[in-house]
C-alpha cells in the first residue's frame, strides 16, 4: 500500500504539471490577467493547486511508513509520466532519446530499490 500511495502522489504530480501547462497555454499575452479575466483558466490553476497540496499530504502519509530515500527513487517517474501524458494531451513528441532515458530511469528505480 505504501508504494501504491507513492505512486498515486506521483501521477497526481503529473497531472498537476499537465494542468499548470494548460493554465500557461491559456494565458496568452493577457500573462496573470487572464486569471481574473477568465474563469476557466482560473480554476484550471486553482484545480492545480489543489491538486498539489492533496499530493503534498499524501506523500507526508507515505513517508510516515517508507524511508526518504527510498520514497524519493519514485519521484523520478514524474520524469517518465509528464512527457508521456504531454505526448498524449498536447501532441508533445517522444523521441528515441527519451525513450532510452526511459529505460535508464526504470532500471535505477529498480537496482537502488532492491538493493
Amino acid at each position: 500500500m505504501n508504494y501504491a500511495l507513492i505512486l498515486t502522489v506521483v501521477t497526481v504530480i503529473a497531472i498537476g504539471q499537465l494542468l499548470f501547462k494548460s493554465v500557461g497555454l491559456r494565458l496568452g499575452d493577457r500573462g496573470f490577467f487572464a486569471l481574473v479575466e477568465d474563469p476557466k483558466t482560473a480554476m484550471l490553476f486553482a484545480t492545480s493547486l489543489v491538486l498539489y497540496g492533496i499530493a503534498t499530504f499524501g506523500w507526508i502519509w507515505a513517508l510516515r511508513q517508507v524511508p526518504l530515500s527510498t520514497a524519493y527513487l519514485f519521484m523520478s517517474l514524474g520524469f517518465i509520466l509528464v512527457p508521456v501524458m504531454a505526448h498524449y494531451t498536447f501532441g508533445e513528441p517522444i523521441t528515441l532519446r527519451f525513450a532510452a532515458g526511459t529505460a535508464l530511469i526504470i532500471s535505477g528505480i529498480l537496482l537502488s530499490a532492491t538493493a
